[in-house]
């Protein structure tokens, strides 16, 4: 019975299970013979055609080794080869250009013929670094959605009173390198219900800060933490423009953190999803009538829904 290649994944989103599994397959279809197994490269008591190691890391697992072992090679025993994979390059070509690869050096250093270059059936999602072009560190983003959230609070016991509602744009710089990444964005809303007959609430919201991003391999998304530093511009004002008393506006200052999902994490277009938490460390009043007031909360919660582009 013809020996195996065993292969050990070393680093990676997933070292057991779906994604492994494609890498065995097309590695085993670009060795012919006996295969090839995962396993661990250290054991003993069973011939092997070679023993190899593979590694997927980097920040977004774009950086693919594999060092190979060929047992009875003619000269030098080991082989490595590195791969740096396009941003679009989904996991799962990943796992598969690992497989032939590993295929690939095994076969080079037995002296055995090249496995066949794969067809249209066996994708692979990168080519050797020489050809490969050059990942870009900084990726830039711009998404746009939807909003809703706490809006004013009436009465003496500021009771939760109307929430908004609108929409919202948002610019994002990724160092795809470290993860970290800086947002500037603004929104528009109002209010869902009138707080006084015949008064409407607008509100016009600017904000900056930034976070940190990291990958949820199985679920091929992306989870963002950020804080950011906030701006309201709060204006009241009346349906009946002859009733210029009734105007009123002011301004609020604070910080929201936030836990944003990307899905697909890799793709041109992909959903994002947000909980905002906001906190108003300074504001104005904003004075509408009928008594009692409505006033801004101290702090609230807003729910996010969009659209990401990548823009390169």
């Amino acid at each position: 019975m013809p020996a195996p290649i065993v292969v050990d994944i070393a680093s990676g989103p997933a070292v057991q299970g779906e994604l492994p599994a494609l890498l065995v397959e097309a590695c085993s279809r670009a060795a012919g013979g006996g295969g090839c197994a995962l396993g661990d490269p250290k054991r003993g008591g069973t011939p092997l055609r070679a023993l190899a190691v593979v590694w997927l890391d980097g920040p977004d697992y774009r950086r693919l080794r594999v060092d190979v072992a060929s047992l009875g090679a003619p000269e030098g025993t080991l082989s490595s080869r590195e791969i740096e994979f396009r941003e679009e390059d989904p996991l799962p070509d990943r796992y598969r250009t690992a497989g032939l690869l590993v295929a690939a050096l095994a076969s080079e250093r037995a002296g055995a013929a090249a496995p066949p270059e794969p067809t249209a059936a066996e994708p692979t999602a990168a080519e050797p670094a020489a050809h490969a072009p050059t990942p870009r560190p900084l990726g830039w983003f711009l998404a746009a959605g939807g909003l809703v959230g706490n809006g004013l609070d009436v009465g003496p016991a500021r009771a939760a009173g109307p929430a908004r509602a609108g929409g919202w744009i948002m610019a994002t710089a990724l160092d795809r390198r470290s993860g970290f990444f800086g947002t500037l964005s603004v929104s528009y809303a109002a209010a869902l219900r009138e707080p006084a007959p015949g008064v409407s609430v607008q509100w016009l919201t600017l904000g900056g800060g930034g976070g940190i991003a990291a990958p949820i391999a199985p679920l091929d998304a992306l989870v963002r933490a950020r804080i950011e530093a906030a701006a309201d511009w709060v204006m009241a004002s009346p349906h009946d423009p002859k009733k210029p008393e009734e105007t009123g506006h002011g301004w609020a200052f604070g910080t929201r953190t936030a836990i944003d999902l990307v899905w697909p994490a890799e793709g041109s277009v992909a959903l994002l999803g947000s909980a905002e938490a906001f906190v108003r460390i300074h504001q104005t009043d904003l004075h509408l009538p009928p008594k009692p007031e409505a006033v801004l909360p101290k702090g609230g919660v807003t729910g996010m829904l969009g659209v990401q582009l990548r823009l390169r």
